[in-house]
């Protein structure tokens, strides 16, 4: 290409006036790109992100915002071919460059999934403020207060700058939670990904439902955190020397963003002490250690820096693993034969032979001698080629093992004799790491989790009779993370019938509605929080307890031996059973004939709460607690909580009932349903 890569500021695209600097193939060096030296003023974009971006981004809802997502990840998916290729000149083989933007495609495509779960179990406002997890008991001595956590975008812009690695995965991940919360984004990569981030943009922008101002771009060396205030988010990878430099920007601002660092981190393997050589842990370790070292020539965050191996069994997993690394290849990664690309260029080259010469001064070289990566550099015209690099440490509590990352094709194999072994060389380093281990035996891999927890945000347990179960399966608190970081959370602590005008959900304590018409014969965009009916009392007899203990087979001496119930410390008699209590309350609330509930989805948060006795009357009241439609579909789930109580007004069982309740047909009239269109289902 011509010209320096450009901005994409204000909604549209900016050449930079300078010629820039040249940008060479990481293995052939000729030039692709040209990155602009000159800063520019990013006070505009920062406003047109206050100003346009913001008040569009209002305009959606989580619900909606997720759905876009999938809609722009599927857009992107299209145009897989063209990033697999732009990637080549980073020197990333076609798997790694294949891997990078799948990646960041599945980010996109999990988050938004994780969020849509998120809206359904934990729901949302009418308004579309996310609400989290149920209400909380109030502190001793307060009276008639329930608390909930609301939470919502502060007025802000998320600001990530990024380093070169996985330049994919990094921007579509940033981009992706940012727009999930509601956040305008400026973007600043690596000037050694410029180009591959620009045709990001390009593509993003150019999909439907991603509004102006959701997504800026700065493509130089522009420093955008004199702009920053309170409200703002600043995330940054890279290195912790760039870190630092950041930071000490930071603190010269009057208001400091929020700030996230993603910066250097050792990552670790574990090896149990079970693995011993020709077993399928043993096996499993080293193809895995090896792949971890040489995929994207190690310089990506989650290669492994560090294996802790039994120490009887460190000689044995470093000959196999050097000779698995000696059939490594570095070369072209488009060409038959090679298996590792270069690092991305020459200065990257230097800081990685900088950080093995710290790391030799407390090992011993395994693979990847000075003289074997001399005669590789002669070897190449061009590309800053690196053989894997491959020491062994003989004292674990050398702090240079667990502070020194070079961020290549390196790995340190660690000896220890038990898991505080692990646990103590760990605290040498640092914090939120990732790590795997590899073991046959529980009580082993319990061990050694226990070990790492301490500095692990993410353990990965490898089975190697299914080494392929957990991997990759991040749950839903860990897609979500990154998310939650550009929301502000508020504990809004009220009466039950404030807080429920505020949540759009009937709080426990809160007034009801009693209506005309059965709340289950409503559909679902006729119903509201409070709708409630109460039902009974009906009396349990000694016969309904006998009928139910045939019936099921439940025959527990508490249910039919009055003699030794009587004995019983708590009950000192005759009970009915807990199921026969919850059948009854069904019985009692369910109408018979057909209506919109389609079906029961779950049954939660149940609590048996007093015992109740033969001639004890029972009354139930079914309150609907959360309606929550599905956008696009005719039908909904409503949360229910069913309190039942005793002749003393007594509550002897609470629990929350999930419906699928069809919403209103066209051509449905009076609220009184007498069918549900199509299909219908009796609860419970």
């Amino acid at each position: 290409m011509t010209g320096p890569v450009p901005h994409y500021l204000c909604g549209r695209w900016h050449t930079p006036a300078d010629s820039g600097t040249t940008r060479r193939h990481a293995v052939h060096g000729h030039e692709v790109f040209r990155v602009t030296t000159t800063a520019i003023d990013a006070a505009p974009a920062f406003g047109y992100a206050r100003s346009v971006g913001i008040p569009a981004l209002r305009g959606t809802d989580f619900a909606e915002r997720a759905r876009r997502t999938n809609r722009l990840a599927r857009h992107l998916a299209g145009h897989r071919e063209e990033f697999v290729r732009l990637l080549a000149h980073l020197g990333s083989s076609p798997t790694d460059a294949a891997q990078d933007i799948d990646s960041g495609l599945a980010t996109m495509r999990h988050c938004a999934a994780a969020l849509t779960r998120r809206l359904t179990d934990a729901g949302a406002t009418a308004d579309g403020l996310l609400l989290a997890g149920d209400g909380v008991d109030p502190p001793s001595g307060v009276r008639g207060s329930a608390t909930r956590s609301v939470l919502d975008r502060p007025p802000g812009v998320a600001v990530q700058i990024s380093g070169f690695s996985l330049p994919a995965t990094t921007m579509l991940g940033a981009f992706a939670h940012a727009f999930l919360a509601g956040t305008p984004v400026i973007v600043r990569p690596s000037h050694r990904t410029a180009q591959v981030a620009a045709h990001l943009v390009r593509r993003i922008t150019e999909c439907d439902g991603i509004p102006d101002g959701a997504l800026q771009f700065v493509s130089g060396p522009t420093c955008l955190a004199d702009h920053l205030s309170a409200h703002d988010l600043l995330s940054f990878t890279g290195t912790s020397a760039t870190a630092r430099r950041l930071r000490g920007r930071i603190a010269t601002l009057a208001a400091a963003p929020h700030e996230n660092y993603a910066t250097d981190a050792l990552d670790c393997a574990v090896l149990g002490a079970d693995a011993a050589p020709g077993t399928a842990a043993f096996a499993l370790f080293v193809d895995r250690l090896v792949a971890a070292m040489t995929a994207h020539a190690g310089q990506t965050r989650a290669a492994v820096r560090r294996a802790f191996v039994p120490a009887q069994l460190l000689d044995a997993v470093a000959d196999a693993a050097a000779a698995a690394l000696d059939e490594i290849r570095p070369g072209d990664p488009y060409t038959t034969g090679a298996d590792m690309g270069p690092l991305i260029d020459s200065p990257h080259r230097h800081r990685v032979l900088a950080g093995v010469a710290r790391l030799r001064g407390v090992t011993r070289t395994i693979r990847g001698t000075p003289g074997r990566i001399a005669a590789m550099a002669d070897e190449r015209r061009f590309g800053a080629f690196m053989p894997p690099v491959l020491l062994a440490a003989a004292d674990p509590g050398r702090r240079e093992v667990h502070e020194v990352e070079a961020f290549g094709p390196v790995a340190t194999l660690v000896p220890y004799r038990s898991s505080a072994d692990i646990r103590d060389a760990l605290a040498l380093g640092g914090r939120d790491l990732h790590g795997w281990v590899v073991t046959d035996d529980r009580a082993t891999a319990r061990d050694l989790v226990r070990g790492l927890i301490p500095t692990h945000s993410r353990v990965e347990i490898v089975d190697p009779r299914d080494p392929g179960a957990g991997r990759s399966a991040a749950d839903d608190t860990e897609h979500l993370r990154p998310f939650h970081r550009h929301l502000s959370t508020t504990n809004v602590r009220a009466s039950p019938g404030h807080l429920a005008a505020v949540t759009d959900r009937w709080e426990p304590g809160a007034a009801r509605a009693h209506g005309p018409t059965h709340p289950l014969r409503r559909y679902l965009s006729d119903l509201r929080a409070g709708d409630a009916v109460t039902v009974g009392p009906r009396t349990v007899t000694r016969a309904d307890i006998d009928r139910f203990a045939e019936l099921t087979g439940d025959h527990y001496y508490l249910h039919t031996d009055e003699a030794t119930a009587t004995r019983h410390p708590l009950y000192r008699g005759i009970v009915a059973h807990g199921y026969l209590v919850l059948s009854l309350a069904a019985g009692m609330f369910v109408p018979p004939e057909p209506g919109p509930v389609l079906a029961n989805r779950a049954l939660e948060n149940l609590r048996f709460l007093a015992p109740v006795r033969p001639d004890d009357a029972l009354t139930v009241t079914l309150t609907a607690r959360r309606i929550t439609a599905r956008p696009g579909a005719r039908h909904g789930e409503v949360r229910w909580h069913v309190e039942v109580v005793n002749q003393d007004a007594r509550p002897v069982a609470d629990f929350d009932l999930i419906t699928l309740t069809a919403d209103r047909p066209a051509d449905a009239g009076d609220k009184d349903v007498t069918h549900a269109r199509h299909h219908h289902s009796r609860p419970l």
